[in-house]
């Protein structure tokens, strides 16, 4: 059985010894007690193999010759699980040195021998810890490189912000192994803060934080000032402001920089940070701030601030997209049409403040009635246009009176008076199957753009007379259902 031997370890590194020898075991174990390493002896190469595949190990002292299993057997095994262990021999008579031919097919540190007494294997034992410290490191470094270069395509993609933004915490998280954090970014209109532990932050030009998203204790939303005090607060400000890293005992914040501009702090409950830790935030955090940009450029050009949903200019580009796809594929595709019902009356009635939040809860109520794949986008004023890719008639149908549902429940008002969300839908659906499928063989580029403009003009035109349909036969309904084929 493998003993501990307890001792007040300064050093922080720990050696497993194997030899044969109870007595030499204890003997050495007792000498590196003292030098403040921590130390595990093996009686046996099985034990010590055991050993090494359950609890990490920064150095082995490995007896060459023992009766049961040998040292280069040990190795030998050891390398088949672990390349990277530093290992030194350990001989008792000079005719057992192992030759270097064998050092370097084993990838052996070194060997020392029992007879030229404690000093030397003190000497051999730091140079081989020293091995190690620097093998750990260049280890380490290439994790965290490999984990920011497997992050950095989530990170470019195309989404949300605010999937972007949690998405970065939690790789952040990952990076450090920092279980607690949270991101926050500044509001254009009033003033917010960042909070504890962890979080990734974006500030506006008066350096006003806003958490958005956080990990651990911080996963939900709170105030930075109210979490860190007014000082810590300050001090991130102060951060922000000069674009240097702050690096406290028990925390650190890296500001996100794109060029000379400072748009944020990632900060962390982790503190005094090693520089090679450094150097790897440092990498995925200038990666992270171009992805942050890049979205904030792409939702301002896309997205509507007031409804949330897409804009009409980007609507035009992706049903073509759709269509194309639905073409190559074979699959269905539907269009809906909504337009609020008596919406003039709710701007009469509570001003056009409470029609703006009528149509703000239309589009989250859209949003939550569709997929992620699918597509809203704002038409105009009211109205508002929804694809269901590979989605049939049967489908559609499901998606129309999951909105009206939606519609029906919603209890809204404003200034304390009522407002009735009310809507009509047209829908309208290109069956499966384009007219060359099962011939076409090449792209869907085959066809010209023309003819998807074509498709995309006969399905908005279909789904708005439904939609006319709907509002005649009494609103707050869906009509049409109309199945179309490819032209």
């Amino acid at each position: 059985m493998p003993r501990v031997n307890q001792a007040s370890a300064r050093s922080g590194r720990t050696i497993l010894l194997v030899d044969d020898d109870e007595g030499y075991l204890q003997a050495t174990g007792q000498l590196l007690d003292r030098e403040g390493h921590d130390v595990i002896t093996a009686q046996g190469g099985a034990v010590a193999l055991k050993i090494l595949r359950e609890r990490p190990v920064d150095l082995i002292l490995l007896d060459f010759h023992m009766p049961s299993m040998t040292g280069e057997e040990v190795v030998t095994q050891l390398r088949t699980f672990n390349r990277h262990i530093q290992v030194i021999l350990q001989t008792g008579y000079a005719s057992e040195s192992p030759p270097r031919e064998m050092l370097r097919k084993l990838d052996i540190q070194g060997y020392f021998d029992k007879s030229e007494g404690s000093e030397k294997l003190l000497l051999w034992t730091e140079a081989g810890l020293k091995a190690a410290y620097t093998t750990q490191l260049l280890l380490k470094s290439r994790q965290g490189l490999r984990f920011i270069l497997e992050a950095t395509p989530a990170l470019h993609k195309l989404q949300p912000l605010q999937d972007l933004l949690q998405g970065i915490l939690c790789q952040v998280s990952g990076l450090l192994g920092c279980a607690n954090s949270f991101l926050a970014i500044a509001r254009q209109d009033e003033p917010n803060n960042p909070a504890i532990d962890g979080f990734l932050a974006m500030v506006n030009q008066e350096m006003q934080l806003e958490i958005q998203a956080g990990v651990g204790r911080f996963g939900r939303e709170g105030d930075i000032v109210a979490l860190l005090g007014k000082n810590k607060t300050a001090e991130l400000v102060s951060t922000l402001r000069d674009g240097h890293l702050h690096r406290q005992p028990h925390e650190s914040a890296l500001p996100l920089s794109v060029g000379d501009t400072v748009i944020g702090l990632i900060y962390l409950d982790k503190g005094n940070l090693a520089e090679d830790e450094i150097e790897l935030l440092t990498i995925f955090s200038n990666q992270a701030a171009v992805a942050i940009q890049n979205s904030q450029l792409y939702s301002l050009a896309t997205q509507d601030p007031l409804t949330g949903v897409f804009v009409r200019k980007f609507y035009d580009s992706w049903v073509l997209k759709e269509l194309r796809t639905c073409y190559r594929l074979g699959q269905p595709l539907s269009l809906l049409m909504f337009d609020m019902d008596n919406f003039k009356a709710i701007n009469d009635g509570v001003g056009h403040l409470g029609g703006d939040l009528a149509l703000s809860r239309a589009g989250n109520l859209l949003l939550k009635a569709t997929r992620t794949t699918d597509f809203v986008a704002r038409f105009g004023g009211d109205e508002f246009v929804i694809i269901l890719p590979s989605t049939g008639a049967a489908g559609a149908a499901v998606v129309a009176n999951k909105i009206l549902r939606l519609l029906r429940d919603e209890r809204l008002t404003f200034e304390n008076k009522p407002i009735v969300l009310q809507a009509s839908l047209g829908v309208v659906t290109l069956t499966a199957g384009a007219p060359d499928s099962a011939l076409k063989t090449g792209p869907e580029t085959s066809r010209p753009a023309a003819y998807f403009s074509l498709v995309a003009e006969t399905l908005l035109k279909y789904a708005d007379d439904s939609l006319y349909a709907a509002k005649s036969a009494g609103k707050a309904q869906a009509a049409g259902n109309l199945e179309i084929t490819w032209p």
